[in-house]
């Protein structure tokens, strides 16, 4: 993948949130191998299990992958290489040593200019992921707990938000503060409750959070097939991609090149 061309401030600007969505979901262990990092959490999420890019990085050299190679190969995982789009990478080596890309992500940001109106009281915000909030996390993403370890290795602000129906809780998010950027992350809906707008309840109850604490931008990250979720964002203001990224995976020790 080669950096597409951007002005110093856009590049500044996609490392920024580059680096504001690692903090908001921050792996259990990183280990720097030149300009990339390997990080490692053991859970099923590839951002937190994947070699990435540090700003400034090209490559990944031959002797940064072998390390990381090494270093997943450790602890029982096939190594995962993750390219932003914005940051110049020989996608093309890798292909040539057997990586396959899978999967697109798009990284959004929305300008907080105003607050989000017609947030209900059914809608709540809180300092920590209640009963219900984590029953619902964990019913749609179970883990073996690898989300709560997660969560509490957050250094930055956070908010819990939850959007309730009948009492039960129905639609899910937390929401990092990074300065004067706001990270969204963990957005998720009961399927038995889609398509009721419980979701941009949500949602914008954490923006109109981080608007009161200061911040001014908001970013989120968006697997790019969720064609309903990117159309929620951009009613709620995430109308700028800032770049996209990918995954490439290493052959399995049975794959033919």
């Amino acid at each position: 993948m080669d950096g597409r061309a951007m002005s110093r401030s856009e590049t500044g600007l996609c490392w920024t949130c580059e680096m504001a969505c690692r903090a908001a979901w921050p792996a259990a262990i990183e280990v720097r191998h030149g300009d990339w990092t390997a990080r490692y959490d053991g859970s099923p999420i590839r951002r937190t299990n994947s070699l990435n890019p540090l700003p400034g990085a090209t490559g990944p050299t031959r002797d940064v992958r072998q390390a990381a190679e090494s270093f997943y190969a450790g602890r029982g995982r096939r190594t995962v290489i993750r390219l932003l789009d914005f940051a110049t990478s020989d996608q093309t080596a890798l292909e040539n040593e057997g990586y396959r890309s899978e999967s697109i992500t798009r990284t959004l940001h929305a300008r907080l200019n105003a607050d989000i109106a017609g947030i209900g009281p059914d809608t709540t915000l809180h300092d920590h992921a209640s009963a219900g909030w984590l029953g619902l996390r964990e019913t749609l993403n179970p883990d073996a707990g690898g989300f709560r370890a997660m969560l509490q290795r957050i250094e930055a602000p956070l908010c819990f938000a939850e959007t309730k129906v009948d009492e039960r809780v129905a639609s899910i998010a937390y929401g990092v503060l990074i300065d004067d950027l706001l990270v969204v992350e963990a957005v998720a809906t009961d399927p038995d409750f889609r398509g009721r707008g419980l979701a941009r309840q949500t949602v914008g109850a954490l923006i109109n959070w981080a608007r009161r604490q200061g911040a001014g931008q908001a970013t989120l990250q968006v697997v790019a097939e969720n064609a309903p979720a990117q159309a929620l964002y951009r009613r709620l203001g995430f109308d700028r991609l800032l770049f996209s990224y990918s995954y490439m995976y290493a052959p399995e020790q049975n794959d033919t090149q």
